[in-house]
């Protein structure tokens, strides 16, 4: 069951989803990019292995060797993937979208509960994933529940302290036994106070944060799931967000960055129309700043009809600033949803036929892979 609290802050009505669900929050405007880097092979999985060398002497000289051609892994989450209720997954959902769009998803994402993530009828799931031909994203948010009791201790300190240890052995032998890639969000958007889970508002400091990651992390690692992609994912930055340098795990702890942001139009009382770029570039300035070496995923993304056009943002974002601004970006995965009950906001592809013909169009480019 969905549960929601209303509560103020700044003036702004901010809204808590339990289990998984999204909640409002004031997006910040930004401004800036950062310096392209190479993203290594290893961080992108099993199957992103390096070309077979070629034989010196029929190999072209270096000034006329063409660049490697770049790839945008890109993904969906789409309403109705997962039922909660249920404890059910309904790849079909996906792949209806898919057709609709014309093109495969590189990358199926879902959230999960976080007490149920050493299961078996979770590890049933990533496997469903696996056998349509996606990579798994997981995003599961951290709470107190019998295998993990607070003992008196903020959350995130708890876990550091090794309170959650049996718990988190049992997580990292069920990744592993699945064996496959799959990108893990642990604690997705930890900077924003609508999300039960930030940072300070759990109580604890940047420090237990890193702490708990770091500490989860190696657990999962001792049990052998080297399969897990762990993924840093802030909300974008705001007026009211945690520092992302502050709760940064470290480039030993961290397989890929990513950030979250919505263009939410004229739906809020505190929110106006604003381009991907304008969303999104100070917070990619500072993420890339902080993880200069790391492959950057939007992890979560889409826009509104209300207050603009549509149709020109997906245009935009697919087919100028992320190839032109945002060099850095090697995934992106849109959050497809129609939230109207609850954030009075429609964020699905096919609102319209103009926009699912737009998206498809863009997306069509050969730039947005369906496969690692």
């Amino acid at each position: 069951m969905t549960v929601v609290v209303f509560v103020f802050v700044a003036a702004i009505p901010v809204i808590y989803w339990f289990s998984g669900g999204r909640g409002i929050t004031n997006r910040g405007r930004s401004s800036g990019v950062a310096t392209p880097t190479a993203v290594p092979d290893a961080v992108l999985g099993e199957q992103a292995a390096s070309p077979a060398p070629a034989d010196a002497a029929n190999s072209p000289s270096p000034a006329l060797t063409p660049a490697p051609a770049r790839a945008v892994y890109w993904g969906l989450w789409t309403e109705g993937f997962w039922d909660d209720s249920a404890k059910t997954l309904h790849p079909e959902r996906l792949r209806d979208m898919e057709s609709q769009i014309g093109k495969k998803a590189a990358i199926a994402h879902y959230y999960r509960g976080w007490h149920e993530l050493d299961d078996s009828g979770f590890l049933a799931e990533l496997n469903t994933i696996a056998a349509n031909g996606w990579r798994p994203m997981v995003s599961a948010n951290p709470y107190f529940f019998d295998g993990c009791g607070s003992g008196g201790k903020p959350l995130y300190r708890t876990i550091a302290d090794g309170n959650c240890d049996g718990f988190l052995k049992a997580v990292g032998r069920n990744f592993k036994v699945f064996g496959k890639p799959v990108f893990f969000r642990f604690a997705w958007e930890m900077n924003i106070p609508s999300m039960e889970w930030n940072i300070p508002g759990t109580g604890d400091a940047p420090q237990d944060f890193r702490e708990a990651w770091n500490r989860f992390r190696q657990i999962t690692l001792e049990e052998g799931a080297t399969n897990m992609i762990w993924v840093f994912s802030p909300h974008i930055i705001t007026s009211e967000s945690s520092s992302i340098a502050a709760l940064y795990p470290g480039d030993t702890a961290v397989d890929w960055v990513a950030l979250d942001g919505y263009n939410w139009g004229t739906t809020q009382s505190w929110s106006s129309w604003q381009s991907f770029s304008e969303i999104f570039t100070q917070s990619y300035t500072e993420l890339t700043r902080i993880a200069p070496t790391k492959p950057v995923m939007i992890a979560e993304v889409n826009t509104s009809d209300r207050g603009g056009d549509k149709v020109a943002w997906y245009t935009e974002m697919l087919s100028k600033s992320i190839q032109d601004r945002f060099s850095r970006v090697v995934a992106v995965v849109f959050y497809d949803e129609d939230r109207t009950a609850g954030e009075k906001v429609n964020w699905r592809i096919n609102i319209s036929q103009m926009s699912i013909e737009a998206f498809r169009k863009a997306i069509a480019d050969p730039l947005y892979r369906s496969a690692f």
